[in-house]
């Protein structure tokens, strides 16, 4: 069978055509993938930024603060993501015939162009993916140590230096973004990467519009990118003055890399030139990364986190995410103590009682949790329904305030992160983190790559009982070694009720994303809603440490009260994490996408 295949630049997408022989498309997978490559004749005609409301009804509704939120409705597929941009784009793989895995990776490239502040290649993913047939896979994407590596690299004279920690070529670990992808490819994607990464090269050479969300990023990390000559050269502009709302921005490297790394695949991030880039540039920074640790990563495909609340079943990720264990522990808890039943909002006592259980989970975490392959990690325990019962019993009606510990501060930082969720007609569900930390990462760029470097090893315990950049303590599961992957608070959750995907979400905002993620699975679950007013209802957040009860301004003065009286420090601070969700409407009878309005005013679902 002879195929000549033609490169559409406009879509990005591969026309292919068979000569001399008849093709019966549905005797096997190779047919399947041909005859989704001939749907791309059908398509191009599609501008790269074309939005992709073809048959999308917008369901809005004014939510608790003050503003629009759309929903995205469609019988084909759905796609939210934190960009519209990136969205359309999954959504176009969608049209062409591609599963939700293709759309999801298409997305999530498209991401490292249009919200590099978050996320992209130089970063780590979490990937959990349900298929039609009910198969749940997780791909452990997340960041590495590298092999130099050790415990006190951070303490200088007896302290620990936290800004070398986020800031730097010391604040890298090993990169995960592009093995995780080729790896969800491998396991169930009908799509190349070569296929799915042009949409993303093409927006990188052609440039978008810069709007204020990427700008209030983007003001937060000016300094710190001067000082970087690689980064300076991407996010200046050639008279040194700062990127403005309303700019086209092109990436011509970040370009070059993506058209690299479709061509030749991971090989070349880890093995050739890519590699080769980033041991020069660490040798001549005093960084750790050699081309022997890029060698050695791996994404590595894990058990899920298996959860029951009611009458549905949760999957998540396992160690080294913590949001796996943490949102089924909670959710265990509510479930034992019986707090939300029969309700359909937050009360005080609810309020109360979930948000010590928010308290527990993260003890557990800053004590337990870690890399399982380099530490026990109770996992089995944690989320057993014997273990809930037992916390729940513990709980007391006042909140009791722990001793404060030297060096804490309430004034932690929201976090970088984004996720995004994919659903197709076929039944298939996707749900990934992806991130490089905190904004634009360890602020320095891989000289010739367009490439951001994560700042990932902030995530370790760099020194029990020192907190990190969101506050966060840690022990010996979390501690720093050669080879090992920093903990994470990335939660990409799917959950299933009668063999179907009913809500597939994900958060972004550190160990926010924990909570974000059970405020919305409470909104949709218990309180029945929609998940655009799931997504909007307002959230509390607590950590353990510091011990205080975050909660966002729209909560009513009634509550915040009730908090201080339970014997709180309540502290206010908006945008406890983001989310973005697809969920299964009952009446409807179809899937419905919504983004977080906390960012961009929840412009990022799309649907056909």
């Amino acid at each position: 069978m002879l195929l000549h295949g033609i490169l559409y630049q406009d879509i990005g997408l591969v026309r292919l055509t068979q000569i001399g022989k008849e093709v019966h498309w549905h005797q096997n997978k190779t047919f399947i993938q041909l005859k989704k490559r001939i749907q791309f004749l059908f398509f191009s005609t599609l501008a790269l930024f074309h939005c992709a409301k073809d048959n999308i009804e917008l369901y809005s509704y004014e939510k608790s603060m003050g503003e629009n939120i759309e929903e995205a409705i469609g019988s084909n597929g759905v796609v939210s993501s934190v960009h519209p941009l990136a969205s359309d784009i999954g959504i176009n793989i969608l049209k062409v015939g591609g599963n939700a895995i293709d759309a999801a990776i298409a997305t999530g490239l498209a991401l490292g162009v249009v919200d590099q502040s978050n996320c992209g290649l130089g970063g780590g993913a979490f990937i959990v993916m349900r298929l039609a047939d009910g198969t749940v896979h997780t791909i452990d994407g997340r960041e590495m140590a590298p092999e130099k590596a050790d415990r006190n690299m951070y303490i200088q004279n007896g302290t620990v230096n936290s800004e070398i920690s986020k800031t730097g070529p010391l604040a890298v670990a090993v990169p995960g973004v592009p093995a995780a992808y080729v790896k969800a490819l491998e396991l169930a994607g009908t799509l190349t990467i070569k296929e799915l990464a042009q949409p993303a090269i093409n927006l990188a050479k052609t440039g978008f519009i810069l709007d204020q969300a990427y700008l209030d990023r983007y003001k937060g990390a000016i300094n710190e990118l001067r000082k970087d000559s690689a980064s300076a050269a991407i996010y200046f502009h050639e008279n040194n003055s700062e990127l403005a709302v309303g700019d086209v921005f092109k990436q011509p490297l970040l370009a070059e890399t993506y058209e690299k790394f479709a061509e030749r695949g991971v090989a070349y991030f880890y093995k050739g030139d890519f590699a080769d880039r980033l041991e020069s540039f660490m040798v001549q920074n005093g960084g750790l990364i050699t081309k022997k640790d890029m060698e050695n990563y791996q994404a590595i495909e894990r058990p899920p986190i298996i959860g029951n609340y009611k009458d549905y079943q949760i999957y998540g990720m396992g160690p080294p995410s913590s949001g796996g264990v943490h949102v089924v522990q909670i959710l265990n808890m509510i479930e034992a103590s019986g707090v939300l039943q029969n309700k359909n909002k937050w009360d005080e006592e609810s309020m109360y009682f979930v948000s010590q259980f928010m308290n527990r989970a993260f003890q557990d975490r800053a004590n337990h949790l870690g890399d399982g392959d380099f530490y026990p990690v109770p996992v089995n325990r944690l989320i057993s329904k014997s273990y809930a019962e037992i916390l729940v019993d513990e709980i007391t009606s006042k909140a009791v305030l722990a001793p404060p510990i030297e060096g804490f501060s309430l004034n932690y930082g929201q976090g970088h992160t984004t996720n995004f969720a994919v659903v197709d007609k076929w039944g298939n569900a996707v749900s990934i983190n992806h991130t490089v930390n905190l904004t634009y990462g360890a602020k320095i760029t891989v000289p010739g790559t367009g490439v951001i470097l994560n700042c990932e090893m902030d995530d370790f315990s760099v020194q029990p009982g020192v907190p990190n950049a969101f506050g966060l303590i840690g022990a010996e599961a979390n501690a720093i070694e050669p080879g090992k992957r920093p903990l994470s608070s990335m939660s990409p959750t799917i959950i299933v009720k009668d063999d179907k995907p009913i809500l597939v979400l994900g958060g972004a905002g550190g160990p926010r994303i924990i909570t974000a993620v059970l405020h919305t699975i409470i909104g949709v679950l218990d309180f029945n809603l929609t998940i655009g007013k799931a997504l909007s209802l307002p959230r509390f957040h607590h950590q353990y440490r510091p011990d205080a009860l975050f909660i966002e301004s729209h909560i009513s003065n009634s509550h915040r009260s009730a908090m201080v009286k339970k014997g709180y420090t309540v502290i206010n601070r908006n945008g406890l994490g983001t989310v973005r969700a697809v969920s299964w409407n009952e009446k409807l009878q179809t899937y419905v996408g919504a983004a977080d309005p906390r960012t961009r005013n929840g412009e990022g679902a799309k649907a056909y």
